[in-house]
């Protein structure tokens, strides 16, 4: 997998948070891993050096499960650094940004730090917890377990006396930085770590490191994506491997969830969070979560993006918020291509006291469920559960689960980007694909938790819109990939304009009326006439009687005009269903012409006809062309029932040639476990454009990477 590096520093202040010796050290070395990991586990003897100075102005945020530990006399170091030296004239002694002490949370910095809590919170071993520390303006700490808040230090304020600390040595992790050594060694599992810098110039906080575990050669670590770097243990032994996280493979429009599917985000339920989830609604009866929990006090619900019967709805303590926004959706559980067009995007902002909702249809303007700046419920909340998307997580069970096209989905703490969800198709270690969705902050995989998987085969999955990365060559040709007159159509990405060339083997399942295999038009293309100007490679035409059908023809269109298949004044060649046609085209400028062949009872092609055409006219309607249907301005239009068993595209160059630009094969899709088109210039799968995946059949068989079924 090929890891995206996002580059969050200014130059600035990259080279002046980033150590001389991050490149030059063994152990920390420039270069991406083989694989992201869930998590690598120290045992008590691996630490890393961040090489960020331990200072006041820092933040971070950790995702830990803590290791085993005997007794309260624990001491361990998760990120840290202190000095021997501790004269009041230096006002340094430590930087604590994660440590226990006694079973319990020990942090701070200078000459004091909050040690030893009164309170009752204890670290538990086995258990994982999100910590957040603070050492910019609010001096804060805060421990989450399992979805709660158990620890936050309110009075750490008053430790701000100690002023600025900079204690000239640099953050361990797994470990303290004692005076340049190792000390209080940590044991546990590390998911993520992130640290940032608050910014002098500007007040803002810099993100400068952003680690996630990963493996390199079998050598585990943290991979910072700040700077493109892996850090290995500094220690005496190795960092034990987690799993290897699933590989996201391609990105997908869309999501279908019929009310069996839902995922954890992992982010707890409390004040300050913000979110924008972008879903079509398919049910409306009832309640719907579609990202959300509920506390264990009473009834406390925490709902960023809900909605019952007609109407949205939000809450934020103890009753719900509801607002007249009717939610189109359809009646039934039968998905169709006219439910697609209502798409709604929920902001949810519940900052304590400043809560605010908007919900707009479709890209229009917001329209606001509450005013921001009116505090429907005033004080902090912090529930026992996590937020849960397409369902509602009541004390870690889903009730009110949701029936949504879930385009993307996004949470902030603040203004920090926690999850930045969109729709994939993946595989497991088996490699088996599955659907999901993708957090590009963590670069991690979620799988659904409910009941079904999302049926990737039967197409609960949209278009694929981008590949993440190279994704392995077919093994298995079929004959062909067949459309099923309704939604399937294929973005062929190669634009109808003059100067193109096509070759395609396929067969009619019904006798189409009037209908292209392969084209595109439109009726803003400007040239003095009122009819749609047309670009079809390859139609059909229909001949009446009394207002009968007599037959349909093989035929093209260029410009206005229609064309059908003859040779030398011959008269034109009709269609037969189930018939195995080799059709040629070209359309350029003043030279266009259809040939067409059938196959033989000998398995050998007949020739049935030629057309050549002079029409000056220069179509370049800039439409991509569209297979099994036709492309109107930018809407499929037209579906044909046909199976494509080989098409190649060409498009002219300046000295007359054509260059190949798409040499299509019809295969077994890896990825999807369903049928698609491979196409052999590009190396790239062409799938449906459109809501199901393609079927396919015929005979199958290794595939040899080449296309030779086509002569002219």
């Amino acid at each position: 997998m090929k890891i995206q590096r996002k580059i969050f520093l200014r130059a600035a202040v990259a080279a002046a948070a980033l150590c001389v010796g991050v490149c030059a050290r063994a152990n920390t070395v420039t270069e991406e891993p083989d694989a992201l990991l869930d998590y690598i586990e120290a045992d008590g003897s691996q630490y890393i050096d961040t090489e960020v100075n331990a200072e006041t102005g820092l933040k971070a945020r950790i995702d830990l499960e803590m290791g085993n530990f005997g007794g309260d006399t624990t001491d361990w170091g998760f990120l840290d650094a202190a000095d021997p030296v501790t004269t009041v004239s230096d006002n340094r002694s430590r930087i604590f940004m994660c440590h226990m002490y006694n079973s319990k949370p020990f942090f701070g910095y200078g000459l004091k730090q909050r040690g030893n809590p009164s309170g009752s919170f204890k670290f538990v071993s086995g258990q994982r917890y999100e910590i957040v520390t603070d050492m910019t303006d609010t001096n804060s700490l805060e421990v989450v377990q399992n979805g709660r808040k158990t620890f936050s230090a309110a009075d750490w304020t008053k430790y701000a006396t100690n002023g600025v600390v900079n204690l000239h040595r640099t953050l361990y992790v797994f470990a303290t930085n004692y005076g340049g050594e190792p000390k209080w060694y940590g044991e546990g599992k590390l998911y993520e770590l992130k640290i940032w810098k608050k910014n002098a110039e500007t007040g803002e906080l810099d993100l400068i490191r952003h680690y996630l575990p990963c493996i390199k050669g079998g050598r585990a670590g943290l991979y910072d994506k700040v700077h493109g770097t892996i850090s290995y243990s500094y220690g005496d032994s190795a960092f034990v491997a987690g799993p290897v996280l699933d590989k996201p493979l391609d990105f997908v429009k869309w999501i279908w969830g019929n009310g069996r599917q839902w995922f954890d985000t992992r982010v707890w339920g409390k004040s300050g969070l913000k979110s924008e989830v972008d879903v079509g609604i398919r049910e409306y009866s009832g309640d719907h979560a579609i990202l959300s929990c509920r506390g264990t006090t009473g009834d406390m619900r925490f709902y960023m993006a809900y909605h019952y019967e007609s109407a949205f709805r939000y809450a934020y303590g103890k009753l719900p918020e509801k607002a007249d926004i009717n939610v189109v959706a359809p009646t039934n559980d039968v998905l169709t291509s006219t439910h697609l067009d209502v798409r709604y995007v929920i902001k949810t902002d519940l900052q304590d006291g400043y809560q605010s909702v908007t919900v707009s249809r479709n890209g229009g303007e917001p329209a606001e469920l509450h005013k921001e700046g009116e505090p429907y419920l005033t004080g902090e909340i912090a529930t026992t559960n996590t937020l849960y998307l397409l369902a509602n997580n009541k004390m870690g069970t889903p009730t009110c689960a949701s029936k949504c096209l879930i385009y993307a989905t996004k949470i902030w703490d603040g203004d920090e980007l926690l999850r930045d969800f969109v729709p994939v198709v993946a595989t497991n270690s088996s490699g088996v694909a599955y659907a999901g969705l993708y957090d590009r902050v963590a670069e991690r995989v979620y799988r659904q938790i409910g009941t079904a998987e999302f049926d990737v085969a039967a197409g609960w999955v949209g278009a694929v819109t981008n590949t993440l990365r190279v994704v392995s060559r077919p093994k298995t040709r079929i004959d062909y990939v067949v459309s099923d007159g309704d939604y399937d159509y294929v973005d062929l990405g190669v634009m109808a304009n003059a100067g193109l060339e096509m070759e395609t083997t396929m067969d009619w399942v019904t006798i189409p009326n009037e209908r292209g295999l392969l084209g595109a038009r439109s009726f803003s293309y400007v040239d003095g006439n009122n009819d749609p100007v047309r670009f079809f490679p390859y139609s059909t035409y229909s001949v009446y009687e009394s207002g009968k059908l007599v037959e349909t023809q093989h035929a093209y269109h260029y410009n206005h005009t229609r064309w059908t298949a003859r040779d030398s004044g011959d008269s034109p060649v009709p269609i037969v269903k189930d018939v195995t046609y080799k059709i040629a085209s070209r359309l350029d400028q003043g030279a266009q012409s259809i040939t067409v062949w059938e196959r033989g009872a000998g398995g050998g092609w007949n020739h049935l006809g030629t057309r050549s055409i002079s029409d000056a006219a220069n179509v370049v309607l800039g439409l991509p062309l569209h297979l099994f249907a036709i492309n109107e301005d930018g809407q499929y239009r037209y579906p044909v029932k046909a199976r494509c068993r080989g098409l190649k595209l060409g498009v002219k160059q300046q000295d007359g040639t054509y260059k190949p630009v798409r040499d299509l094969v019809p295969v077994k899709d890896p990825v999807t476990g369903g049928a698609a088109l491979w196409d052999n210039v590009t190396e790239t799968y062409f799938r449906n454009s459109n809501l199901y995946l393609l079927a396919g059949g015929g005979a199958e068989r290794p595939f040899d990477g080449g296309m030779t079924i086509i002569v002219r």
